[in-house]
């Protein structure tokens, strides 16, 4: 887009951002009708002293960079109807430059989640941008994952019916990405794959619940989305890639829960069957090709005062549903290049980096102890899994710990574990890692509290493999003096002693002004480390960090 129309965008949400003052919904009245009008700006802005992109050659073009996120969130109301809007703003005052190559990282103001929902008693349709999962996540979930900067809406047609007994909902329309994010910052444009779905819930008897799916996914060479997507974002480029055209894939499933028996048993579970379907340029001619996949989950909890016990099964196999690679980043390096259309259940800590959860079979079961008389808890958790993290290695992970809660807010939370990744065919130890997790946080004085958090391992890579084998260690800590409800100050220390990190340390520090409730303003100086990050099983890549940044979110 046009460098000086996205600069002139980008300074005036500053100014929005900036000077706006922060306070409730804004109510007003137009023709005899109620209106009432939210607004949310969010700005991002970073200054990198060295940009993290293997892919610029030259550290020249690395250095000083500074860019621009705006989001400008609006909402308006009217009785029974909300019409929305948030407007994407990404701006590079000096944009590195990869020579060969154009730049990845480009001026881009587009509208995204544009979105008119009507309620109208027990029915919803929304004209639009909207996320959604069916049941677990394992058939379909597009949704925001904050922690990771990734947000997939389904932009088109959504159906709700909603009563006591009965929940329906159909949809149809095109999968929308966020298009600029604050983790690669490279333009990445939508996948615009057709989805069509549709999921029944109903409650028959009290006590138990039902839930039934289907979802047909159109994918880029599908004759109905180059239609579609054709006549409705002019995304109709069908050519193959990679000497594959990808068809559709199929997903149809249901669940069964138990959410009260007795008040001491809750039982659930949910089973999916895929068929993908692609077609392969040989030699000989095209080549038809399926593959077909299962995922089965379970899961029982059991409320035995002071005990209670979480069991769960996972078996998973080919089951991966994920966006159709794009034509103008198929072949790019360094980007994300396909996004996750479900969230199946891992069985693991949310931050623990799950290499594979596609082909896999497991449990995992966990016991908390409240000690009588008392807010102390204590728990105990194990899993194991078969196939990972690839075919034909075992998977252990043990981990324990105590909380501590105490009169006000006070709260101790310490946890220590064992994880082994094994591959017995090869004699091998892929990991072997111990780890220490602590959580303080206690109120000092009046107005003032503190927070604490240390997470540590002690990793070794490649057990049995000495050209291989690397031991090094991890770790996050950071001490946080609170000042509520205003100021936040906020020291942080990362460190990293692998092999491939040059500079092991990584200092930071925050400092945060919160206006108002809903609105703040965060800046960040220092290191922060990169690496692969998860949150509930899905996984990316981040980039070191080392400059300075600001965030602010103003609600007026």
């Amino acid at each position: 887009m046009n460098r000086r129309a996205a600069l002139a965008a980008a300074g005036a949400a500053l100014l929005v951002g900036l000077g706006s003052g922060a306070g409730a919904s804004i109510p007003f009245e137009v023709g005899g009708v109620q209106l009432t009008l939210d607004v949310t700006e969010s700005l991002f802005a970073d200054f990198h002293l060295k940009l993290d992109d293997p892919q610029i050659r030259d550290d020249a073009d690395k250095e000083n960079v500074f860019d621009l996120r705006n989001r400008l969130n609006v909402r308006l109301r009217a009785d029974k109807l909300t019409l929305g809007v948030r407007l994407d703003i990404a701006w590079f005052a000096n944009p590195p430059t990869n020579p060969g190559q154009a730049t990845q990282y480009q001026d881009d103001v587009r509208p995204e989640e544009l979105f008119l929902t009507g309620r109208f008693g027990d029915f919803t349709v929304t004209l639009g941008d909207d996320y959604l999962t069916f049941g677990r996540g394992m058939a379909l979930s597009l949704r925001k994952i904050d922690e990771l900067g990734f947000a997939t809406a389904l932009r088109g047609l959504h159906l709700q019916w909603r009563t006591p007994r009965l929940r329906a909902r159909v949809v149809a329309g095109l999968t929308n990405t966020l298009n600029v994010d604050g983790v690669e910052e490279k333009l990445v444009p939508d996948p615009n794959d057709v989805v069509f779905g549709a999921r029944v819930e109903a409650t028959p008897l009290d006590g138990l619940k039902l839930g039934a799916h289907v979802v047909d996914i159109e994918r880029r060479h599908s004759g109905i989305r180059t239609a579609l997507a054709g006549a409705l974002g002019g995304d109709d480029d069908d050519a193959p890639m990679n000497n594959t055209r990808y068809v559709r894939t199929l997903v149809g499933g249901g669940n069964v829960e138990l959410p009260s028996i007795g008040d001491v048993l809750s039982v659930y579970a949910e089973a999916n069957a895929l068929r993908d379907e692609d077609t392969r340029e040989t030699a000989s001619g095209r080549k038809d090709t399926v593959v077909n996949g299962l995922a089965v989950y379970g899961q029982v909890q059991a409320f035995l005062a002071p005990v209670t016990v979480l069991a769960e099964f996972k078996h998973y196999d080919h089951w991966v549903i994920g966006s159709t690679l794009h034509p103008d980043t198929a072949q790019a390096q360094g980007i994300t290049k396909t996004f996750s259309y479900i969230v199946p259940p891992t069985l693991e800590r949310i931050d623990q980096r799950v290499a594979n959860n596609t082909d896999v079979t497991g449990g995992h079961l966990r016991v908390d102890y409240t000690v009588p008389g008392t807010t102390d808890s204590l728990f105990l958790s194990g899993a194991y899994f078969a196939d990972a993290p690839v075919a034909g290695d075992h998977t252990t992970h043990v981990y324990g710990g105590f909380e501590h809660t105490g009169s006000g807010s006070d709260r101790l939370l310490l946890q220590a574990g064992y994880r082994r990744e094994a591959a017995p065919d090869e004699g091998l130890v892929r990991l072997r890692m111990i780890h220490l997790d602590l959580d303080v946080f206690a109120v000092l004085g009046r107005g003032v509290d503190a927070q604490l958090h240390w997470s540590h391992e002690f990793r070794d890579k490649n057990i049995g493999a000495p050209s291989l084998q690397e031991t090094y260690l991890e770790g996050t800590s950071y001490v946080s003096i609170n000042l509520p409800p205003d100021w936040s100050f906020t020291a942080q220390l990362e460190y990293l002693t692998d092999a491939s990190t040059d500079s092991p340390v990584f200092p930071g520090a925050f400092i945060q002004y919160r206006f108002t409730r809903d609105s703040f303003v965060r800046l960040f100086a220092g290191r922060s480390k990169g690496g692969l990050k998860c949150s509930g099983g899905v996984c990316r890549v981040f980039p070191n960090f080392e400059g300075v940044r600001l965030e602010s979110t103003v609600r007026f």
